[in-house]
């Protein structure tokens, strides 16, 4: 059994991870984003080295879904609410941190704009949480 509390855990899994660059384009908005599935390829393999899973839900507790129409008549779903995330010492399993955050996303179907604010807020908490640096090929620093 590994004797690292969580925060010693965590600060090793914050100290192990790499860049990720911006290298998707959204044609529509001319932009350069990172994705879901690169943050979490940096992520899984330290949280299995370090000891730790991280578990996500959606709360019911305060959801907002408000159909938008704009001045050309389009209507749109915009969806709001909360997102759960536990992260837990597999070591000793009573050892867990709960983080709240918020989740948003619009969309024409109301589906995808559930999928675009739970992949929005799950992407950007693990940028945040495990300091991940975000960089872009123009970027000066980006070796």
């Amino acid at each position: 059994m590994n004797n690292l509390n969580i925060y010693q855990k965590i600060n090793q899994a914050q100290g192990g991870v790499e860049a990720i660059v911006k290298s998707n384009l959204n044609k529509f908005q001319s932009y350069k984003y990172f994705t879901e599935y690169q943050a979490l390829t940096i992520i899984r393999p330290l949280l299995t080295k370090h000891g730790l899973t991280l578990t996500f839900s959606d709360s019911n507790e305060e959801l907002i879904i408000n159909e938008l129409t704009d001045q050309k008549g389009s209507k749109n779903w915009v969806v709001k609410y909360k997102k759960l995330a536990i992260l837990t010492n597999i070591d000793q399993p009573a050892e867990q941190l709960t983080f709240n955050f918020w989740a948003m996303g619009q969309n024409a179907d109301i589906a995808k704009a559930k999928g675009s604010a739970d992949t929005y807020a799950v992407k950007y908490f693990l940028s945040k949480f495990f300091l991940i640096p975000i960089t872009d090929n123009l970027d000066a620093d980006n070796r």
